[in-house]
């Protein structure tokens, strides 16, 4: 998901042009190679975690109450590194637009990105080499540098992309970031499946360096467009610059203690008062408020700088803006806090702001926050649906992975997914380069990979067995029609970015075409209602599903039933994620734009953060029970939801006016 920012208006031109930007390949190559370096690590890492929790021993020989303290504690982690994720684009949107620029800070921010990857494939190799807690410290340093650079980066490429082109071309931003998104998804699949084959085969070392090997690639093809990229300066640079990036820090800085700071500490705290417990012969008593104030006794340095560091943003604040005044969210939501006293009879509280910036500007905090009081329940569903990198993992393992298919088919089916993908990938980037090969080509690669199949389903029915050796019955080996294929529990999560190319064109035919030929449209926010309700469904399925393992034992229940919660949570990412975005944008006045944004993402964090705060019932509720208390939580919040909805009343501001 990336953030969205208003690009400086095209320069007025009367011809027209249907050709990309020279820039956008490299914009494009970047973003499919980055990628698939997150959600390849991301998908292996609560695996991971879980075996160096353990000591990396045959988990089938670890106690209960080990693996749920593993599972726990891995869920934490992978939620707060996902929490970090989305809450560092605030800093990379204010560094790219009013100090570096977005070329600068995407560069430098992806060689952060590269040295996060190589830490983490370091953790790797300490972690197989018994040394466990310095595979540990470097991984929560190399989680930490990828969180700061995914954020970094994460703000700046869709604008970036939006930069590259002038009113000549502008008819042609859609489809990029149709491409875009595609590659999202794209390199998703892909990566999900075959990062955790590396780490079956080849060890973490291989399987955290291998999506590092694709980040170095995207930063060097980034930096083979550097002269090919139309480049906008940051505004306003220099002193108010640094000045605007220095207060955003500060000011966020409670928001970063909670997430370095107080849980990590915090974990560490109450474990070592659980051992302290355990040693004196006394009944650990939990969380209660005299161990709390311990807390803050022993880590008061914590809540001091938090105090310290607003303190001193606001002061900073005060200053920037007596040097040159922002219209800005912050300064005439203050304006009007500050200066109610120039309020006249019949002026609402936000008039006051009005009248000293103007209609649209004085606007943006009203509208602002009563996007945010609707928005408030989204976190909700943004704490369900990233558990399919932790807790659905934890499911998954839990269940029988393991696949039978007519042998030549599945040998076909991964080839043909391989060739059509490269050549997918080929096809793609020539397009945006201007240089889109023959219809005749296509047609002929295609037409060739279904010969192909048709060839394998015959050798299938009716040539020599290719597939798995079953002992005959005379003890001699006996090759079968069928190939045994053994999924990773982590490859499951392919589902998801599979589902999403199949829902979102699905959608628009199936759903919203007939119904907007019948003249029925459906809202926004009706969508969005719709989709967190569906996640809680999809967590209550998740929920059945865990109850029939628990009744039936584990290997037994199949892993290809998560295909029924996977689905149902794709749609309400679809109907939720992309209705959202689309819906805080034109909401936002122009000036409020990249503010509503980083709301956005911020409840991304918020739900992680969630998730992360929950997590240590693992260890004592069964997983079936954590799964039904999101999908009752997110239920009630889809409720609250529904209401604040209908209380909602707006204007939709477009690109160069507004309307009732």
């Amino acid at each position: 998901m990336a953030q969205l920012t208003s690009a400086p208006p095209a320069p007025a031109t009367s011809k027209h042009v249907d050709t990309m930007p020279p820039g956008v390949p490299y914009i494009v190559g970047n973003e499919g190679a980055e990628r698939f370096s997150f959600y390849g690590m991301k998908a292996i890492l609560k695996i991971y975690l879980i075996a160096l929790f353990v000591r990396f021993v045959d988990q089938a020989g670890v106690s209960e109450a080990a693996m749920s303290d593993a599972r726990a504690r891995s869920t934490e982690i992978v939620h707060l590194f996902v929490a970090g994720v989305y809450a560092f684009p605030l800093f990379g949107a204010i560094i790219a637009d009013r100090l570096l620029g977005k070329y600068r800070t995407i560069f430098w921010v992806s060689l952060i990105y590269c040295a996060g990857h190589a830490v983490l494939a370091v953790a790797g190799r300490m972690g197989a080499l018994g040394e466990f807690e310095a595979a540990e410290a470097s991984m929560f340093l190399g989680l930490g540098l990828i969180a700061v650079a995914s954020g970094g980066i994460k703000p700046c490429v869709s604008a970036n992309v939006g930069d590259q082109f002038t009113a000549a071309n502008s008819h042609l931003v859609p489809k990029v970031f149709q491409v875009f998104y595609f590659m999202i998804n794209y390199g998703s699949f892909f990566s999900t499946l075959l990062t955790p084959l590396l780490l079956r085969k080849f060890g973490a070392e291989v399987a955290f360096g291998v999506p590092g090997i694709l980040m170095a690639v995207a930063t060097f093809i980034f930096w083979l467009g550097r002269d090919k990229f139309v480049r906008v300066p940051a505004s306003p640079g220099g002193r108010l610059g640094f000045f605007d990036a220095l207060v955003t820090t500060l000011l966020f800085t409670p928001l970063f203690a909670i997430i370095v700071g107080y849980f990590m500490l915090w974990e560490t705290f109450v474990g070592l008062q659980e051992d302290a417990a355990k040693h004196a012969g006394v009944e650990f008593t939990g969380v209660t408020g005299a161990l709390i104030g311990k807390f803050l006794g022993t880590y008061w340095w914590l809540w001091a700088a938090t105090a310290v560091a607003v303190t001193v943003g606001v002061v900073l604040f005060r200053m920037r803006q007596r040097i040159e005044a922002s219209t800005g969210f912050l300064p005439v939501l203050l304006y009007n806090v500050t200066h109610q006293a120039e309020r006249r009879p019949g002026m609402s509280f936000f008039d006051v702001g009005r009248t000293k910036f103007g209609e649209e500007a004085g606007d943006g905090p009203p509208a602002v926050l009563k996007i945010m009081v609707v928005f408030s329940m989204v976190s909700v569903f943004w704490a369900l649906f990233d558990q399919h990198a932790s807790t659905w993992v934890d499911q998954a393992q839990q269940m029988a992975l393991g696949v039978s298919l007519p042998a030549y088919l599945a040998y076909w089916a991964f080839g043909a997914t391989l060739v059509l993908s490269l050549f997918g990938g080929v096809w793609l980037f020539t397009w945006i380069a201007n240089a889109q090969p023959p219809r005749a080509v296509t047609l002929g690669v295609v037409g060739v990979v279904l010969a192909l199949g048709l060839v394998a389903a015959v050798c299938d029915a009716v040539g020599p067995p290719l597939g798995s050796e079953v002992a005959g019955a005379t003890g001699e080996p006996v090759r079968q029609r069928m190939l045994d294929i053994k999924m990773e529990a982590a490859q499951l999560s392919a589902l998801n970015p599979l589902f999403v190319m199949i829902v979102i064109p699905a959608l628009n035919l199936l759903v919203y075409g007939p119904l907007r030929a019948r003249g029925i449209e459906i809202k926004p926010l009706q969508r969005m209602t719709a989709g967190m309700f569906l996640a809680a469904g999809a967590f209550a399925a998740a929920a059945v599903l865990q109850g029939a393992i628990q009744t039936s034992g584990l290997g037994q229940v199949h892993a290809l039933w998560q295909v029924i919660p996977y689905f149902i949570m794709t749609v309400a990412e679809v109907l939720v994620s992309i209705t959202g975005l689309e819906f805080a944008y034109t909401q936002a006045p122009r000036a409020m734009k990249s503010t509503i944004m980083s709301f956005w993402l911020l409840c991304v964090t918020f739900g992680n953060l969630l998730v992360a705060f929950l997590a240590p019932l693992q260890k004592t509720v069964a997983l079936s029970s954590f799964f039904w208390l999101f999908a009752a939580l997110m239920a009630a919040a889809a409720a609250i939801f529904l209401v604040l909805a209908s209380f909602y009343r707006g204007k939709t501001y477009l690109q160069h006016a507004a309307k009732s």
